[in-house]
């Protein structure tokens, strides 16, 4: 936390100070002229308010601010809409000046926060013996060299990660992002020299000699990684693709349309069997402690006979599609942006506050836990807590306490233009009231607040501004 306020703050005045280098480049009410500084207390607020989002979504982001019948006053005592759009616009993780070209750059901005949340997603949780490496898919519509199409996703369109989950829960413990070919080191990784059997050795390389399973699809399966597993203490589970090389013979041999259905071929050498099992279509399976016994299943409310590596399988194949069913209710990454690098954290931040709750119902009574969204509520009412209020907090909480005040003198004045003062004209500053401007009505006036130094119309503006608590 203290590393991303300290390079946010560095990036957000690295944009601001070559435009106070030139005389009136910036307007009057832009609003970089009300950046201050950052702290960890404050970004504990802005994380508050990602995570309240998450939970109640609405079609635009100022609809967050309104005080119409949808509005919502807790909100607004969190973090007002200016400094919120600040906040997000130079909130930032790494050095530009650090930045070098090549492979590395592409995820520069995100890496810090990656390689920190990596380490500790397994340092503080000691998973189930059942894993799962899948890939999962961020939407991300816009310009980006290493963006993919995976239509059997829901988004279709966005960032990959390769994703290591526990089967049961769906706790991720380990994300690498894809960015193309440079993905992986260039070198081969334990003698692999594909691709994706560096990506299964890169995400399960801490896990090896320790007595797991591993549970993967065709994409990464073959025979020589599931023997290398194997010898690593690693027992391995999924579905194999025919063509693979070192598949047996008489399983690529096979000719699927005249297999009868519930039909199956078994081959097995030492400790690794490869079963075909003909249902709607071919279905062929690796594994390191499953034979060709057969157990009684279910399949449209029929009962049918399969092997026992299939049911293994889908039991415990869906830790990573679990992973993204539980974030779906959740989508705090949901928001159009422009940063790549927002959206990847906003992903991040909502698959840490996943981890959490899985270790906080993994720690707890039965009777005891709470549901997921209960427990997001509460650490968002937690994370507001948090010491440090912002800038902008302080100066609403003194004005509501000033306007308030009826020993001041609350009395209406005119301000004159400066210059303007003739004997034959005078002219006096206008502004928008300030009550209008709540109710979002246009109302413009001459008339200020000698005491709060803000415009007001006289009548029941003025009554409303200087009696209710809330406006």
């Amino acid at each position: 936390m203290e590393s991303i306020a300290t390079e946010t703050n560095r990036f957000a005045w690295q944009h601001i100070a070559p435009h106070f280098e030139v005389e009136d480049e910036l307007a009057e009410k832009s609003r970089l002229r009300q950046w201050a500084d950052t702290s960890v207390g404050e970004l504990y607020k802005l994380f508050s308010v990602l995570l309240l989002m998450g939970m109640c979504v609405r079609g635009r982001l100022d609809e967050y601010w309104s005080t119409g019948i949808l509005g919502m006053p807790g909100f607004r005592k969190i973090m007002q809409k200016d400094r919120f759009l600040l906040l997000m616009r130079f909130l930032h993780f790494a050095d530009n000046n650090t930045i070098h070209h090549g492979d590395d750059k592409k995820l520069a901005k995100i890496r810090p926060l990656l390689e920190h949340l990596n380490k500790k997603f397994a340092d503080i949780y000691s998973p189930r013996r059942e894993m799962s490496i899948d890939e999962s898919l961020l939407l991300w519509k816009g310009r980006i060299s290493w963006m993919q199409c995976i239509r059997s996703k829901a988004a279709r369109f966005g960032i990959k990660t390769y994703e290591l989950c526990e089967a049961v829960s769906g706790y991720v413990l380990k994300v690498i992002i894809y960015t193309g070919k440079g993905t992986l080191p260039r070198a081969s990784v334990f003698g692999f020299s594909s691709s994706t059997a560096k990506i299964v050795l890169e995400l399960f390389k801490d896990y090896l000699g320790r007595g797991f399973t591993l549970f993967m699809d065709n994409f990464y399966n073959s025979i020589a990684l599931t023997r290398f597993l194997k010898s690593k203490k690693t027992d391995v589970v999924g579905t194999l693709n025919r063509r693979r090389v070192d598949c047996p013979q008489d399983i690529k041999a096979i000719n699927e349309k005249r297999m009868e259905r519930g039909a199956v071929v078994s081959r097995h050498c030492g400790d690794v069997s490869v079963v075909a099992w003909k249902d709607v279509k071919l279905v062929t399976t690796v594994s390191t402690y499953h034979n060709a016994d057969m157990a009684q299943g279910r399949r449209a409310g029929q009962a049918i006979m399969k092997p026992n590596v299939i049911h293994e399988y889908n039991k415990f194949m869906g830790g990573v599609d679990l992973k993204d069913q539980k974030l779906s209710m959740y989508l705090l990454e949901r928001k159009r942006g422009i940063k790549w690098y927002i959206k990847v954290f906003r992903r991040l931040f909502n698959v840490s506050i996943l981890n959490c709750y899985i270790i906080y119902c993994s720690n707890i009574g039965q009777g005891q836990k709470m549901s997921h969204r209960q427990f997001r509520y509460l650490l968002a009412e937690e994370l507001c807590a948090q010491t440090g209020a912002n800038v902008a907090t302080r100066q609403r909480q003194n004005i509501t306490s000033t306007r308030l005040d009826r020993s001041l003198d609350h009395t209406p004045e005119h301000l004159c233009i400066e210059g303007e003062r003739t004997l034959k004209q005078v002219r006096f500053q206008r502004g928008r009231c300030v009550r209008c401007a709540a109710k979002k009505e246009r109302g413009q006036t001459n008339i200020q607040c000698s005491n709060c130094k803000v415009f007001l119309c006289v009548g029941q503006c003025w009554r409303e501004y200087h009696s209710l608590d809330n406006l």
